[in-house]
């Protein structure tokens, strides 16, 4: 009740009436940070210390960088860069885009070269957004400082993490020559990097570039998904009030989409499709041109698969035994084992402050993508090179753990108290040096021609106009490096036999082969090829042939047709081994087998002249720097296996002329059997000193020694003649050695066994 002012009145009036008005809610914004002087000073400083750290990693990486094309899909890469093709799914538009402007912009070097520097730029480019992101999150999570301990080390805890990182040999090897990895470490360090500063500044523009960057990074690697999908749902959370708006989200939305755009480029590059380059992605969907969406979903290799091979584990198993696996590497060779301060990271980032969030967000992250990549990853681990395969894609989650390192140590290092700051700045120099000197020797590829020379020497050998298949990606990247960036030996008609088996392949390529004017065109006798003509995926429709119909269409052929890598599986009766097609033979002349309608063999001229030119190269990549998940290895297995296939065929070949007059046993080319033995021993001492255990030659050369004629007279048959010696000791060597079943060694158990008795093997 309320008195009026000269009456005795009383007015009643309403709590209401009371209250002040109503003021307007203003939106609740996120974490955001005001740096003390102080802070500012470090982020200076950081500044500074990036920018020389990033120019030093650009040093180092130039100067280990492989100095032309690479194994694994490099030649694959580079070859849709030089041509403006597509790459194989998902077509990877963003990165042939940036590696041919790498080629027309950096003046010196191959075409090969100046890819690799383009890759070296993602690498640097990775390793700066990482010590930017480090030392922005390192900064927030001590913020604000206390008076008694004003050192800060934000920047020197960044160069420990990112150095580690920069030099961890999985990071290192992908950032020096063409692949796809670096510029996907670059996507996920930015990622990173916009996300502290949305957390630490609230501005939207931090959300708008992550929405571009995340649309570009997926036209590079799709697993950045899942990396992308727990993130954007968390920054949508903590920024609801800003970021949920209907002009916002149709922002973010458009900023997206545009980040996808270079996809637009898999339309037009259809239009001209290059050899060797990918799909058809010239329509949307449709049969045969298959069209983009089985391109952009990898359809042809399994949407959700890294592998399309019939041996592919996934599951809870895999799962499991990735992760172990995964443990053991970033907690010991790749991190020098420094690994366990990660874990102080982690618990460290997610109980301090108001960045709490932000660290337990950064962990989720890593453990979903290890945990749906792994369970769907279906490579076999056990094979040696699958696995090498399969650890590229841990440089995903390596970019997170060592930023959790870094801040791990540091954490340990807060207990030091007065002694904190010089032991920081120790620890991180000693730690980025040794991380740097431990790893230069097998990491310096400047000096690696290894696939350039293999890939070379596959045309070297070739005449002119030749036709070759290959399978194998060592084999058949290499060679179309050469071809698509180089213009070398472009007379030869390169065909891979695991492309020819898609439907797009005879439209798209089969018109396009090279042929001289005296022979046809190359014939495609259906729309794709199958083995032994079997029913094919759901994908793919109708026509299929077999290679021998394609054979078939193709003989008698004035140009001379080649094998290499063996045939894409076997066409003969019940699956006999090794693989052949029926009436047609292979014959070993060195890096190629020649492929010859019917049973008979090459003409001694003819022979002479395919297999004159070829020798193992003097320069052989060395195992104790290339382990057996490497490319080289499989260059040098390769090189072994090409030559003992030539020397156990010219041993059959002297076999097949005969044999002495009766009653001697032996076989009248006693002169090219010793050439054959001397070749085959410099062989089994190469393998030896390399570790590579070819079982194979135990035994060819085994039988090479039970054919070599007793010199002395009247030796014969007397079992310690120098042949019958050696024979027995190869035979003993194969079986130590040999993982075949008991019932596939018993005629060489059976020379071991009886030393006394003299075995003639014709």
């Amino acid at each position: 009740l309320v008195k009026m002012p000269g009456s005795k009145q009383e007015k009643k009036v309403t709590p209401a009436k009371l209250q002040p008005p109503k003021q307007r809610e203003t939106r609740k914004k996120p974490l955001s940070i005001e740096w003390t002087e102080t802070e500012k000073q470090e982020l200076d400083f950081g500044r500074f210390v990036g920018l020389a750290f990033s120019g030093f990693v650009l040093a180092v990486y130039l100067r280990t960088m492989h100095p032309t094309v690479a194994g694994g899909d490099s030649g694959e890469l580079m070859g849709a860069a030089c041509e403006l093709g597509v790459a194989h799914p998902p077509g990877y538009p963003l990165f042939t885009m940036l590696s041919w402007l790498g080629i027309q912009l950096i003046p010196v070097g191959s075409p090969g070269y100046r890819m690799n520097c383009v890759s070296v730029i993602f690498g640097v480019l990775a390793s700066f957004f990482h010590f930017k992101t480090v030392l922005r999150w390192h900064l927030g999570l001590y913020h604000p400082r206390g008076p008694d301990n004003p050192w800060i080390g934000s920047a020197w805890i960044a160069m420990l993490s990112s150095g580690l990182m920069s030099f961890c040999p999985l990071i290192w090897q992908y950032s020096t020559h063409t692949e796809v990895f670096a510029m996907n470490n670059m996507f996920i360090a930015i990622l990173l990097y916009l996300t502290v500063r949305y957390v630490q500044e609230s501005q939207v523009k931090f959300a708008r570039l992550g929405a571009l960057f995340i649309g570009l990074g997926l036209t590079n690697q799709h697993t950045l998904v899942l990396y992308a999908f727990p993130l954007v749902l968390w920054m949508l959370y903590i920024g609801r009030h800003e970021l949920l708006s209907f002009k916002e989200m149709s922002i973010l939305v458009l900023l997206g989409l545009l980040g996808l755009s270079p996809y637009l480029y898999l339309f037009w590059a259809a239009t001209h499709a290059p050899l060797g380059s990918w799909g058809d992605t010239s329509t949307l969907s449709g049969w045969p041109a298959v069209g983009f969406w089985t391109h952009f979903l990898r359809k042809e290799y399994g949407t959700f698969a890294l592998y399309s091979g019939k041996e592919s584990p996934s599951g809870l198993k895999q799962l499991l035994l990735a992760m172990r696996l995964y443990s053991l590497s970033i907690f010991r060779s790749d991190s020098l084992f420094l690994g366990f301060a990660a874990p102080f990271g982690l618990f460290s980032s997610v109980y301090q402050n108001g960045f709490k969030t932000f660290g337990a967000v950064i962990a989720s992250m890593m453990i979903f993508y290890m945990v749906v990549f792994h369970y769907l990853a279906n490579l076999p681990l056990d094979k040696p090179l699958f696995f090498g395969v399969h650890v590229r894609f841990w440089m995903q989650p390596h970019i997170v753990v060592f930023a959790f390192l870094g801040i791990g140590a540091d954490k340990i290092f807060s207990h030091l108290g007065s002694f904190r700051r010089p032991v920081v700045i120790l620890f991180t120099l000693a730690a980025v040096t040794a991380q740097l000197g431990v790893n230069w020797e097998k990491m310096d590829q400047s000096d690696n021609w290894f696939t350039h020379d293999f890939g070379k020497a596959m045309l070297d050998h070739r005449p002119e106009h030749a036709v070759l298949l290959t399978q194998g990606d060592v084999v058949t990247n290499s060679v179309r490096y050469h071809q698509r960036c180089q213009k070398y030996r472009l007379d030869v008609a390169h065909l891979d036999m695991p492309m020819m088996t898609y439907e797009w392949f005879k439209t798209m390529h089969g018109p396009h082969f090279p042929h001289p004017p005296w022979a046809p065109p190359m014939k495609f006798p259906g729309v794709q090829f199958a083995v032994g003509g079997t029913p094919l995926k759901e994908h793919r429709k109708c026509c299929p042939y077999s290679m021998k119909q394609f054979l078939d269409a193709n003989f008698p052929s004035k140009r001379p047709f080649y094998l290499v890598g063996g045939w894409y599986g076997t066409e003969l009766s019940n699956g006999q081994q090794p693989p052949g097609i029926p009436g047609y033979y292979t014959e070993p002349v060195g890096t190629a087998m020649r492929i010859i309608a019917g049973r008979k063999r090459l003409k001694s001229k003819e022979y002479k002249e395919e297999t004159r030119n070829f020798t193992i190269p003097a320069r052989l990549p060395d195992m104790k720097k290339y382990d057996q998940t490497s490319w080289e290895y499989t260059i040098l297995v390769n090189y072994i296996s090409y030559s003992q296939a030539l020397w156990v065929n010219r041993m059959e070949r002297a076999v097949a002329k005969g044999k002495e007059p009766d009653p001697s046993p032996w076989i009248k080319e006693q002169k090219e059997l010793a050439k054959v033995i001397k070749n085959l021993e410099k062989l089994i001492a190469l393998a030896e000193k390399e570790g590579i255990v070819e079982e194979d030659l135990y035994r060819n050369t085994g039988i090479a020694y039970g054919r070599l004629k007793c010199e002395e007279p009247n030796l014969y048959p007397k079992v310690d003649c120098l042949g019958q010696t050696k024979m027995r000791a190869m035979m003993k060597k194969f079986l130590e050695v040999t993982k075949k079943p008991k019932h596939e060694t018993q005629n060489e158990k059976l020379v071991v066994d009886n030393p006394t008795k003299f075995i003639n093997l014709g």
